[in-house]
């Protein structure tokens, strides 16, 4: 959510705060879920899950969602980068929701649930109590428990009736996921691939894709929920509040394989005319030992440090080898070359093994692994004479 409509909600929340302490709802209330489509902006670009609570004996229309930042700590952008990211729940009246998507042109739909009288109110009451400022505020984690997450959690946890979601034979990933809506941020989805490593790629129940509220709306779709004995649709409703072309559908050309890939090209014709001309050109090893070793640093460092789950393994450190970084320093002193070379036997076989660990790499970085493994052939194979 951007800053300046955070504020709006602060705004607003000095009128709606108290009007909704200890309020039980009338029979005429409804609970309803919001979807709102991916938007144009990267924080954006896997949309938006939000709890609407309307009661028109009281007046009441709130939207509650877990999708707020908290900046209330220091240092944001590298807790951020660790893991340790915190969000909070916040609410506000539903005439402030949907400017932000109209202003966008982002789809937005709702799903009225089909919930006995006291799961309303039970419902109603848990975010009350999450809306407090000591509950409010949450650790993040995308896959587990993020914006969408939570609503799942709170309407199944408070329904006053069991819910019994559709679950599946998983065969997509967390990785296969969320490339669905990357399409126009190809080199966002370049550094994801770089830092999420081979946990990302473990299939997905369909209760646990429900972290996408794209995925979070088919799911409530298709759930049942059992009331006096009896199976019924846990969706009431769905209605159309807002709706403008999907921006997840745009697509743009994979320009990091694209580049990378006119690269590795590039390389291979300077590696087979050095040989044929028995030159050797040394600035390119310099910068590619020590491109893909400062990468390595840094992926390393998320693979040891972040909270993420998803982080480790990351088998990404095997083509981007951060001892590569100090080699690049060493191979430069050319009298130490004889006794130095073994190190691209072992960068080639690091190389290859990358291929056979199972984890699915960026389109970009097969080309990055193939250059990597050109050089290494360039510099074991024999001088011609």
């Amino acid at each position: 959510m951007q800053i300046r409509y955070f504020f709006l909600i602060l705004i607003s929340l000095l009128i709606f705060q108290p009007k909704i302490h200890a309020q039980q709802l009338s029979p005429d209330a409804t609970v309803s879920i919001l979807t709102c489509n991916p938007g144009n902006d990267v924080a954006e670009m896997y949309g938006h899950s939000a709890i609407r609570v309307s009661d028109p004996a009281s007046g009441l229309d709130a939207v509650f969602n877990y999708g707020v930042y908290s900046f209330e700590k220091p240092d944001f952008l590298y807790r951020f980068a660790k893991g340790e990211t915190d969000y909070k729940m916040d609410g506000g009246r539903f005439q402030s929701f949907l400017p932000e998507y109209e202003e966008e042109k982002r789809s937005v739909y709702e799903q009225v649930l089909n919930l006995p009288p006291e799961g309303k109110n039970q419902l109603f009451q848990a975010l009350i109590e999450n809306f407090k400022p000591e509950n409010r505020v949450y650790r993040y984690n995308f896959f587990m428990d993020n914006c969408a997450s939570r609503v799942r959690d709170m309407v199944e946890r408070n329904a006053g009736a069991p819910i019994q979601f559709i679950d599946n034979h998983p065969t997509e990933s967390y990785r296969d996921l969320i490339k669905k809506f990357h399409h126009s941020f190809r080199w966002f989805d370049l550094g994801i691939d770089l830092l999420v490593g081979k946990k990302a790629d473990e299939p997905v129940s369909a209760y646990g894709q429900m972290f996408l509220p794209e995925y979070l709306n088919g799911q409530f779709a298709k759930a049942e929920i059992t009331i006096e004995g009896k199976a019924q649709p846990l969706v009431l409703e769905t209605r159309t509040l807002r709706e403008y072309p999907n921006s997840k559908l745009k697509s743009d050309l994979p320009w990091p394989a694209i580049v990378f890939g006119l690269l590795f090209l590039v390389i291979v014709a300077i590696s087979v005319r050095d040989y044929l001309r028995k030159k050797k050109t040394d600035w390119l090893d310099y910068w590619l030992l020590g491109l893909s070793g400062f990468s390595g640093l840094i992926i390393g460092w998320f693979t040891l440090y972040s909270e993420h789950p998803a982080m480790s393994p990351n088998y990404n450190l095997f083509w981007a080898f951060p001892l590569n970084l100090f080699f690049a320093g060493v191979w430069a002193i050319k009298k130490w070359r004889p006794q130095t070379r073994f190190y691209f036997w072992l960068s080639g076989a690091l190389l290859i093994l990358s291929f056979l660990m199972g984890q699915q790499f960026n389109p970009a970085v097969y080309f990055i692994i193939l250059t990597l493994l050109v050089r290494v052939v360039a510099n074991l194979i024999p001088e011609k004479k």
